[in-house]
């Protein structure tokens, strides 16, 4: 007897499971169809994870729960003592009826535009495959005089008139003023980077003089703050110089007043 699967199953949980419970095996089953070994494709991991968030939905609601859990019972009555099964006829599970899921209108709609757009691309590879393989050697001929017809065309179109020889000189006309274009940009290219090598060559120039100006012009101030240090320190020297002899003759002075005091009170005894 074939075991029905409810959503417990899917789950991996057994029925007195709690809401915590159901919420952590929803987190670890979409973990695994997410990026777990599973070996499914895509669209069918993508499937399992919308049925195990189903279940979760259903069991995680106490009200939605206890509908479902009633509706695991045993649908048959209970018969009266003795209205069992006849003997040897064994009782038959029947699975659950399926459930049809139309599809969404919108996608039968595009998947019957592009089955149609395929048919009749195929179609019509098919007829220009056929009717190439048909085409006898007058058709090709047909051809290729129209198309012989639609270059003549398209060359009076551009050319007018021309001759073959005259085409060719304008051609090579056009290809000897494009050639002096050219030489002509060139030549100008040339001269502008000349000009701009001697624009730089000059700035260049002016800053190295200016640079030397301003070197000389500090040498010129620290040789005049110098030779103006020199002279202070002249002057100094000259004042302390001229100290030192006043100092010194004061000194001489007093000493010969002290010998002539001296003198002067030995005469006098």
């Amino acid at each position: 007897m074939k075991t029905r699967t409810t959503l417990y199953d899917l789950l991996g949980l057994p029925p007195t499971a709690t809401e915590a419970d159901i919420h952590a095996a929803q987190l670890r089953l979409v973990r695994h169809y997410q990026s777990g070994p599973h070996g499914m494709d895509q669209v069918d991991a993508d499937n399992q994870i919308k049925v195990v968030k189903e279940a979760c939905w259903i069991l995680s609601d106490p009200g939605r729960r206890a509908a479902y859990d009633a509706s695991l019972a045993p649908t048959q009555p209970e018969l009266p003592p003795g209205l069992g099964v006849p003997a040897g006829v064994l009782p038959v599970d029947l699975p659950p009826p399926r459930v049809f899921k139309p599809r969404p209108p919108l996608r039968t709609m595009l998947t019957v535009i592009g089955g149609l757009l395929a048919v009749a691309v195929g179609i019509q590879i098919f007829m220009s495959i056929f009717a190439f393989r048909q085409m006898s050697p007058a058709d090709n001929g047909a051809m290729n005089a129209a198309q012989a017809r639609a270059a003549a065309a398209e060359r009076r179109q551009i050319y007018g008139d021309l001759t073959d020889e005259e085409i060719a000189r304008q051609a090579t006309e056009e290809r000897r003023r494009r050639e002096a274009y050219q030489q002509a940009e060139a030549e100008r290219r040339a001269e502008y980077e000349r000009r701009e090598a001697e624009r730089r060559h000059e700035m260049a120039l002016a800053e190295r003089k200016q640079y030397a100006d301003q070197i000389t012009n500090s040498v010129e101030r620290a040789e005049e703050e110098a030779r103006r240090k020199a002279e202070w320190e002249r002057q100094q020297k000259e004042a302390r110089d001229r100290a030192e002899e006043a100092r010194e003759q004061a000194r001489l002075e007093q000493r010969l007043a002290r010998e002539r005091a001296r003198l002067g009170m030995g005469s006098g005894y």
